[in-house]
This record gives C-alpha cells, structure tokens and sequence, in this order.
C-alpha cells in the first residue's frame, strides 16, 4: 500500500515537474500538494467562469442584435415620396430627368412594411429605367437614418430635332439612336452639348453612322468659323444651310467634297466680317468659288409715297361717287403713278453686279 502510494506521488510529481529531493519531509511534502491541488482548483475554477462569461456575453449580443434588426430604424415612412427633398430619400446623377418624373416613377410600387433590409429595389429600378432619358438606375438602401439612395446614369444626348427655326424642339437622339421625348426637353445642362437639326424626316430611323456624320459637321462648322451653330437645315438634302450667331451658310449637297468646303470658311469669315450686315448667306456650295448672295434693297421714294396717300383717299364711294371719278380729269391723279414705276425703274439701272451674283441675287429660300 505504501510503495503504491510512493509511486503515485511519483508519478504526479514527474508529471507537474517538480523534484521530491528538493522538498525535505513527507509532511511538507504533503501541505506542498494541498496547495498544489487548490490552485489547480482555482485554476479550473477561472477557466469555466470565463467560458460561461463567453456564453453569456454572446447570447446578449445575439438579442441586442435581435432587437436592432426588428427596431423602428429599419423602417421607411409612408410618406416617403409624397415630398422632395427629405432625409430618407435622395436622388443624384440626374442632369435631364426632373426629380418629379423621378418620384412618379418610383410610387408605382408600393412601400411595403418590412424592415429596409428586407425590400427588394429592383422593381423600383426598373420603373425608373423606363423613363426615355435614364440608361441605368440603382436604388441603394442606407441606415440612421433608413433611406434610399437612386443612382441616375443617363443617356447623353447629341441632336435635337425641330420642324422649323422658331419651333420648340420636338425631341433629342443619342449616339446610340434612342429617342428623348419632347417633355424632357430643352436640355438645360451646361455639360451636354447638343446641335439643333431642322428636319421632316423620320429621325427615328435614322442610324448611328448617320448621327454621327451629323454630329461631327456640326462640330467641324462652329471650329472652322469660330462662331456657336444656331442651327443645321436639313429640310432639303441636296441643298443645306448652316445658321451661325452672325451669318447664315449655304453648304448644298453633302457629297464628298463636304469636307474641304467648310474647311474654308476659316479664311472666309475674316474676310466677311464687315459685310455681315449687308450678306444674305455665304454660298460654300462650289468646289472653288464662294459667292456672297447680299440682303435685297426695296426703297421707294419717301416724297412720292405721302402725295399718292394724301391724293388716293381710303374713303368709302358709293356706285354713284365711283362713275364720276373717271368724268374727273386730273393731271396730278395721274402723274404720281408714273413717277413711281420711273424711279424704280431708275434703282435696277443702278445697282451694277457681276454676274455671278445677280443669278445668286435670284436665288431665294424657301420657309
């Protein structure tokens, strides 16, 4: 019994490391162990106070976690896109589609009463996406405060269309050829850049490789003359006009010699600076030649024009007055209007052109 007691100590004592020689009597030996023994109690004692601590401590955090998830936070209000701006709605990346057409959009589908996470933003973005000016739309969803964020990328247009130089504009096309309808327009944004094109052809149909030739003779007409296009006269095909801030251009045809005639108003334009005023168009239509088509002059004489108002009187005749009038032998009566058709005849003799510019003189543009 002793010898297995002694091999027992042994073994406890190799197993903890310490050396029996240097404990002097079995009684310290035996406090030694006591002690031995309460701290491993303690020891063991911690350990399972901090595990349960760690239990504890991760279910607490599991209802904490619970109670956010299901807290009022979450939730949007109902009134949520009844008025604009408010916190828990913003809009951004939108330069041609109106924050209202935006919010309509979005109303189409019913909030429902789940928590933020819980809401699904795709049917959202698809309502937005089919507004003609929008390419993408992401609808995000943030916290304190509950909120949605809409991400508008939009189509950048390049030309807008109208029937006449006075008219509105009826619509715009992109690169791409997708058509912005007429109640997103004008385009207000000082960073999309636009040309206005006159035209009763069906734009719709029009392809990419036409829109972009469109769009760089645009480009090309305000560089070469140093002035903003006010609009591009496509009515007629075979004969197209250019309007600039000063001056109108007569391009004709765009055949294959496009190209080198606007080249040349880089040196027309200097040379046209004065006679801006007097110059219907510049005609650009000739390979080699530019003609100036200048405003026509119609002047009647001021001294003959009152004698004929104050002579004619504007006053009613009944049938009785109007069979005496020509009993009525007057000589000045009749001597204004000889005068007239003389001193216009006078005016044609006058004005002395070269050819070339009497038969543009002749020319006139059509409305």
């Amino acid at each position: 019994m002793k010898k297995d007691n002694k091999n027992k100590r042994r073994k406890y004592a190799k197993n903890a490391d310490i050396n029996l020689e240097n404990i002097p009597s079995s009684r310290r030996k035996m406090e030694y162990f006591k002690r031995k023994r309460a701290q491993n109690r303690l020891r063991h004692t911690i350990v399972r106070t901090h595990t349960w601590l760690k239990i504890l401590s991760i279910v607490f955090l599991l209802w904490i976690c619970s109670r956010l998830l299901i807290s009022s936070f979450w939730y949007l209000p109902n009134n949520i896109f009844d008025s604009y701006p408010n916190k828990n709605l913003r809009i951004i990346g939108n330069k041609i589609t109106p924050n209202a057409r935006i919010i309509q959009a979005l109303k189409k589908n019913s909030l429902p009463e789940k928590p933020l996470y819980l809401i699904d933003t795709v049917p959202y973005e698809k309502e937005v996406e089919k507004l003609s000016p929008v390419r993408k739309a992401f609808v995000r969803r943030y916290w304190l405060p509950a909120r949605f964020e809409v991400t508008i990328e939009e189509e950048i247009p390049v030309l807008t269309f109208a029937p006449t130089p006075n008219a509105p504009e009826v619509a715009a096309i992109t690169l791409e050829g997708k058509i912005i309808t007429k109640e997103y327009l004008p385009i207000k944004s000082a960073n999309i850049k636009t040309f206005k094109i006159l035209t009763y052809d069906d734009y719709k149909k029009w392809s990419k490789k036409e829109i972009l030739s469109l769009k760089i003779l645009a480009e090309r007409i305000e560089d070469y003359s140093q002035e903003k296009l006010l609009y591009l006269d496509l009515r007629n095909k075979n004969d197209v006009f250019a309007q600039l801030e000063t001056i109108k251009i007569r391009i004709g045809e765009l055949n294959s010699t496009l190209k080198e005639r606007v080249e040349r108003l880089t040196s027309i334009m200097p040379q046209i600076e004065n006679l801006k005023k007097e110059t219907d168009y510049v005609d650009i239509r000739w390979d080699n030649t530019t003609y100036l088509k200048k405003k026509a002059k119609t002047t009647i004489n001021k001294k003959v024009e009152p004698a004929i108002r104050n002579e004619i009187s504007p006053k009613k005749t009944n049938v009785t007055e109007k069979k005496s009038i020509p009993k009525i032998k007057n000589k000045k009566h009749e001597q204004p209007k000889v005068e007239v058709k003389q001193s216009v005849n006078k005016e044609n003799k006058q004005e002395v052109k070269p050819p070339e510019l009497e038969e543009l003189k002749i020319q006139t543009l059509e409305p």
